[in-house]
Formats: C-alpha cells, structure tokens, sequence
C-alpha cells in the first residue's frame, strides 16, 4: 500500500467540505516526504486547508521561548541559572530563588496564567496582554509549591520569559525571535502574534462544534505571547524540525541544552526539558510538544534515531492530535515500536471495575477527581458532558490512550496513581473519600460574598433549593457538588474548580481556599 493509502484513512472522519480538520507534515532527512490538509481551513468560504495554511499553534510556541532565552545565555548578557526578580523585581519575594530554569522546566509553583485571568472574571473572548499576565502575577502573594519540588505546567513562566528577552535584548520579543530564529531559518510565515487585529494572509480559523449541530467560530483573543500565539505553517515548522538535527540556529550545545531533562530537588529526573517534552514513545527516543488554544489543536514530534518528524496542526478544538501523530508514527516505524500498550488492552470483570469506583483527591491540594462506570468503561468525568476514557491493561492498571498517562488502582490504602505514560517522573497520588452528605439546614452556612484581593474578584456562593452554586458577574453561576467536609466542586462545560471552605476559630465559614489544578489554594475571604 501506498503511503497516502496507510495515513489518510486516519483523518477521513475529518477530510469533509464541510467540516475543519487539520494539516499533516512528515518529515524525513531533512525533507518533507508528505503533506496533506484535511477538511476546511475556513468554512464560511470553504477555503480548504493545505500545507501552506497559518495556524495558531499555541504551546508549541514554548521551544521557541526557551531558544530565545538560551540564544541570550550564549550570547552571555544572562544565564537559565539566574534569579528571575533580577530581571522582574516587580515580581513578589516568596522567600525562596525561582530561576529562569525553573520557568522554563515548569518548576518554579508560579500559578497558572489562564486559570488566574479565568478565576479573575475574563472571559474567552476578553483581549489578553503580557502585561494583564504580569499584573496579575504580581498580585500572587504564595505560589503552589516551593520552587523545584514538583513539576506542574504553568504558562506563566514562558509569559514571564517572554518579557525577560525583551527586556534584555532591548527588542520587541516579535522582533528578536524573527531577526534570531525565524529569518535565518528561512520561516518566512513564521511570528509570534502579538496584535490580534493584524490581518494574517492564509490564516485557518479554530472551530468547536455547537451543542445542537455544525461549528462555531472559536479564536484566542491573546496579544500575549511566549507561552502561546506562534503562527505558523506546517513547511515552515518542518525547517525547524531539521535545526534539531542540523543546528543552524544555536548550534550543538544549545540544542543539547533544550533536550536536556529537568530535574526535581530531590534528584527525579522529569520527561520535561526546555519547552519541550522528553518521553519516548514505544520504546523509541522521542521529544516535542502539543498545543491547545480555543478551537485550535496542534502536535510536534520528532524520533532522533529514525531521522523523522511528524506535525500536525487542527482547527477543530475536539480533535486529538497527539494520538493521531503517534498513529501516524505507529505505521512509519512499525518495524522499530516495542508493543504498544493498547496491545495489551484486557477485558475486566464488571465487579473489578465496579471496586475503583468513587471520589478520590489529590494529597498535594485541593482537586478531587470523580471515577465513574459507564457502558464503555471506567472514565474520568472532567467537565459535564466530558469523559476520559480509561482502558484496562490490567484489572487495576488502565491506560488514558491519547491523554499522556495511566492510572493505577491501590487497594489498601485506596487510592489512585497517576503517571506519566512514558514512565518518567513521580505519580500523582489521590487518596479514595467518601463523599460528604449535606442536609438542607447546614447550606446556609456557606451562604455569602467572597473576595480575593490577589485577584481583584468576588464571587457570590447563593442557596438554589436543596443546593448551593456559586456565581461571578461575569462567569454566571455554577451548581456546586459536595465532596469532602466543607468541599464543593465547581464544574461546567468550559471549567471546573474545587473549593474548600475555611472556618475561623469559632467554627464559622471565614472563606474559602480554591484550586483548579493549576491554581492551588487560592484564597478568598468571607465578607460581613
């Protein structure tokens, strides 16, 4: 069979004229061996997307950053090792060093830039700044975790490194990544998208289905760059797919630096570098990145060792482009994978599955995770009408195919572990609650108006007959689930939150501390 015959039929629930889809890119010594856009670039007047359509390609952006900081290291006027108050001292002194490489490894316990203007009441489709980013940074009085003890994503630092290469290079961060990375690449249609008005030529519009049928638009709003807001096409990427390999721009060393790991206080080693991702796949040394922005969807690879590298870009925000460059590289190197896991997917007793489920929460913060059956099997309930499929590679072992982890079952003391699919780093542990059971009487507590002075925000937690929701001017209201003792969940199709309501010495409700998973115990204090 031909290759287009093998890859194709991976993307033909997407090659539809009436539907967005994505664009694929192979690369192979050096060259693009296939290219091939699927669907609409733009429906309302059915341009098709190709190799040559621009996309946002949101986080993949990050690499990018971390060159430009490492470009700046070589050049000698900083080093990743530095304290970041040194180039921001509006920054707070939260009594431990964050260095620029712990930005960079996602280390630093800085909060997460989008929960935060997410919680702080801004909308998707409210215009967002580096500067809105470091405002509310600043505002930040404690962080998730001292720096260096844990990995968790955080696309404040790459936002905050943006800001250090302006400000030590004297350019606009635009500018220096195009006169230092881009132009010299040849990425002609290659920038970092910091005027959201500008008008950009080929340009593929992110979708998201509508409840009842068909798509809407749904584009990022961002003038904030450095985490996110790489435009780009797929042939242009493909340039710099080959730099990792042929280093024109930063040379051996550098590149060495990039695919670095990073590394824990405590010795663990992670599968993160500097913005990108080190975690093999089947057996197969592997490096890159995903993107996720509003309706738009995108996914780098590349496999050292086979001299190959896989893109693809997608314009609808349901569609997973990581499992599918991962299919995609399933038939390229067939002969080279170990056994994939979903080989050796089993069938589980009902009654086994039956025992995992329930609430379980994570010992490092707030956030509860909810197991459920359904007629497909266990799932992770992430946001209503949202499941994450587990499938069992054992009856306590199960595999989030497509989602970068697995989770393990323990019986005694119940509890579930999250790893990292490549099997690097730490788990996540979340310790198995039993739900709390609330009576109409004890609502009223925690009936009243919250406010948190880090984020300038109030929100109203209201009695809704025999419940409780909590509700923001600009966000409307949420029903809230009881979990633990004073606990509640927060959830809706866009976001979900868990709360936990503080007492004073007492007994009364004094606030309530929230977490969002990458926001841990944000605090808000009960108003009189």
């Amino acid at each position: 069979m031909s290759f287009a015959e093998l890859i194709d039929p991976l993307f033909a629930e997407w090659d539809k004229p009436d539907c967005p889809g994505c664009v694929l890119a192979v690369v192979q010594h050096g060259r693009i061996t296939y290219a091939r856009g699927y669907g609409r670039a733009h429906l309302e007047y059915a341009i098709p997307n190709t190799p040559a359509s621009v996309f946002h390609i949101a986080s993949i952006s990050k690499q990018f950053t971390a060159l430009a900081i490492a470009l700046l290291e070589q050049d000698g006027r900083l080093t990743y090792d530095d304290d970041v108050r040194q180039y921001l001292p509006e920054l707070p002194d939260y009594g431990a060093r964050i260095t620029l490489r712990h930005l960079a490894n996602h280390t630093s316990g800085l909060r997460d830039q989008w929960d935060l203007l997410f919680l702080a009441g801004w909308r998707e489709e409210d215009l967002k700044t580096n500067a809105d980013v470091l405002y509310l940074a600043c505002r930040q009085q404690t962080l998730n975790f001292a720096p260096g003890a844990e990995f968790l994503y955080s696309n404040t630092g790459y936002t905050l490194l943006a800001l250090i290469v302006e400000r030590v290079s004297g350019l606009s961060f635009r500018a220096f990544t195009h006169d230092r990375i881009f132009a010299p690449l040849g990425m002609t249609h290659t920038h970092f998208h910091d005027d959201h008005s500008e008008i950009v030529p080929g340009r593929a519009y992110g979708y998201l289905p509508r409840p009842g049928g068909g798509f809407r638009v749904s584009i990022p709003n961002f003038d904030t760059i450095g985490a996110s807001s790489l435009f780009t096409t797929v042939e242009d990427l493909a340039l710099w797919a080959n730099n990792y390999a042929d280093p024109g721009v930063g040379g051996h060393a550098v590149i060495e630096q990039m695919l670095t790991p990073g590394v824990l206080n405590d010795g663990t080693v992670l599968d993160y570098a500097l913005g990108v991702s080190v975690a093999p796949y089947r057996g197969a040394r592997a490096f890159g990145h995903s993107g996720a922005d509003a309706g738009y969807r995108s996914d780098f690879v590349a496999f050292p060792e086979h001299d190959l590298a896989i893109i693809l870009f997608c314009n609808l925000g349901t569609m997973n482009p990581k499992l599918l460059t991962r299919q995609v590289a399933d038939v390229l190197l067939a002969e080279h994978l170990t056994p994939t896991n979903q080989a050796a997917a089993v069938s589980v007793d009902t009654a086994l599955l039956k025992a995992n489920v329930g609430l379980y929460r994570d010992v490092n913060s707030l956030e509860t995770r909810q197991i459920d059956l359904r007629d497909s099997g266990l799932v992770i309930p992430y946001v209503p009408g949202f499941d994450i499929p587990l499938t069992p590679l054992g009856p306590d072992r199960f595999v989030a195919a497509g989602w970068g982890f697995e989770v393990q079952f323990v019986a005694a003391p119940r509890r579930l572990e999250v790893y990292a699919e490549s099997g690097i780093g730490r788990p996540r542990v979340y310790t198995a609650i039993d739900p709390a059971q609330l009576t109409a009487d004890t609502l009223a507590e925690y009936v009243g108006t919250y406010h948190s002075a880090e984020l300038d925000t109030t929100y109203t937690v209201e009695r809704d007959g025999e419940r409780l929701q909590l509700a923001h001017v600009k966000h409307g209201k949420l029903a809230l689930t009881p979990t633990v003792t004073d606990g509640f969940l927060a959830a809706s199709p866009d976001a979900r939150a868990d709360l936990l309501f503080t007492r004073d010495t007492t007994g009364q409700i004094s606030g309530f501390d929230l977490c969002t998973g990458r926001v841990r115990q944000q605090n808000f204090l009960r108003r009189k």
